[in-house]
Formats: C-alpha cells, sequence, structure tokens
C-alpha cells in the first residue's frame, strides 16, 4: 500500500489492490472513512470499505458485479516524492491497463485509466480519468464507492439533492422506480439504495457528530446513496455510502479518446 501524509498531520492509506483508498484521517487523527469489518486484505475480494473503485460497470451487468478494477492490481505510476521532496501535498498516480486478466472480464478493449490522489492540506483530491488505448470505440460505467463514517446511521443526513429525480433500486433493482426527493435533508430510516442523476456538483453528508463530508465533483454526473441496513446487521448503523457516479448514462470513448472526473473530499463544521 501507499501511504501519504501531509505537513498538515492529515493522512491517507491507498492500497494497491484495486487502488482503494482505505484510510482517510484528519490532522487530529480521527478517520473519515468506514471499512466494513468483513472486510478482506488477502486479495481474495475487493476491500469492502474506504472508496473503492467499479470499472468499467457499475453494479450488476454483463461483467461481474462492479467490474474488475476494484480486485485487480494497480501499478504506480508516479508519486510526489519522485520529482520533488519539497512538495507539500503528498500524491499518488495508480493505473490500470488492459490485460489478459480484463479481457477474460468480458471487458475485450485496449484501455488505460490513471487515478490520482492527492492530500491538500486536508482535503482528499481524486482525479480519474480513463483513455481508450485501442482501434474501436467502447463503453463504460464508473463509480467511487465511497463509505464514510458515521456516528448512528439515523444521525446521518445528505444535503443537495432535494427536488432531483432518483431510480429507487431498494422495491426491484432489476427494475428500479423513478422517484423526486420531496426532503431537502435525505435521512435514512431502512435500507436505501438510490442513483440521484444530474446530481450537483456539490453534496455534504451530515455525519451525525456537528461535521459534515462535502464532496465536490466535476463530471460525475450521478450520485448514488447506499446503506444496507439490517442485511448487516453487524456494522450498517456505522457507516454510509455516498458515490460520486457515472451510471446513468454510458460514456462511449472513441479511440484516442479520453474522459475526466474529479471528487474533492472536505470535513465541514456544520454547526
Amino acid at each position: 500500500k501507499v501511504v501519504l501524509n501531509h505537513a498538515s498531520g492529515s493522512s491517507a492509506e491507498v492500497y494497491l489492490y484495486g487502488a482503494c483508498v482505505t484510510s482517510w484521517k484528519q490532522a487530529s487523527g480521527d478517520e473519515v472513512l468506514y471499512v466494513r469489518p468483513d472486510a478482506k486484505f488477502d486479495r481474495t475480494k475487493a476491500i469492502s470499505g474506504g472508496i473503492p473503485i467499479c470499472f468499467p460497470q457499475f453494479g450488476p451487468g454483463e461483467m461481474k458485479q462492479h467490474g474488475f478494477a476494484r480486485d485487480s492490481v494497480w501499478s504506480v505510476a508516479s508519486t510526489s516524492a519522485d520529482y520533488n521532496p519539497d512538495d507539500r501535498d503528498p500524491n499518488v498516480e495508480l493505473v490500470l491497463e488492459d490485460s489478459e486478466g480484463t479481457r477474460e472480464c468480458g471487458f475485450p478493449h485496449a484501455f488505460r485509466v490513471s487515478y490520482s490522489i492527492t492530500l491538500h492540506r486536508e482535503t482528499l483530491q481524486t482525479d480519474f480519468r480513463v483513455i481508450n488505448t485501442g482501434d474501436s470505440a467502447f463503453e463504460f460505467t464508473a463509480a467511487l464507492h465511497s463509505y464514510f463514517e458515521v456516528a448512528g446511521v439515523e444521525n446521518a443526513s445528505i444535503s443537495g439533492l432535494g427536488g432531483l429525480t432518483y431510480l429507487n433500486k431498494v422495491p426491484d433493482p432489476n427494475n428500479p422506480k423513478q422517484e423526486t426527493e420531496a426532503n431537502e435533508e435525505v435521512a435514512f430510516s431502512g435500507e436505501t439504495d438510490r442513483i440521484y442523476t444530474e446530481a450537483p456538483s456539490e453534496v455534504v453528508l451530515n455525519v451525525g457528530t456537528g461535521a459534515g463530508v462535502q464532496i465536490q465533483n466535476e463530471n460525475w454526473s450521478d450520485c448514488v446513496v447506499w446503506n444496507p441496513w439490517t442485511s448487516m446487521e453487524a456494522c450498517y448503523k456505522e457507516f454510509v455510502c455516498v458515490e460520486n457516479a457515472k451510471t446513468s448514462e454510458r460514456v462511449k470513448l472513441e479511440p484516442n479518446q479520453s474522459w475526466r472526473a474529479r471528487a474533492d473530499f472536505e470535513v465541514k463544521d456544520l454547526i
């Protein structure tokens, strides 16, 4: 794994397996992300928690659930230490390219995914880029499946989604119901699995402590909100997933074209 330490005292840990950010701590030492108690770190399955990457498919579909990026080993393309030891913003760029393994997963295309993670003071910055390196077009969906620790799921809420259309996957995941969000603050009182389409560039997760996680993004056009409720009895009260996604419309890339999305995460006082 790669460990990023900022001079301000904040830190982040990133596993090369799945390019999964498993820890992001504030200078106070407070952990922002959540890793489930059933998470495995022995490469037998994707890491359950932190910020898993879904690519080239979000959710179920032709390939295995959420695609292969989250259980592939990524390589380090560069770190800030490589070229500027005095750089105050520690950074790592991870890369995943097509291989025999990705082709066997049902994605017969040539590609390169570049994922950059930076600590800017206490802010976690991500930059995700997909490049078509082949000679034919392909389509994909993707997401950052972020898990955030909360002080009791019933105390958590999300602002910024009021009035939006969403696909409700709880009644029937294969045939989601289109609904409109009537509440300014999205709260949790049961199993929740929603895809908010045309989501705003900023949402805030109130974690129930008086603090919130501000999530700002460019080009992640959907926001997925998930909590499994009692189907994960051991841990459902401790986390909420607020995911930056591109899933309601597939991205089509012609040869040599690229697609890029950014997401920045910052803890804010809400009181």
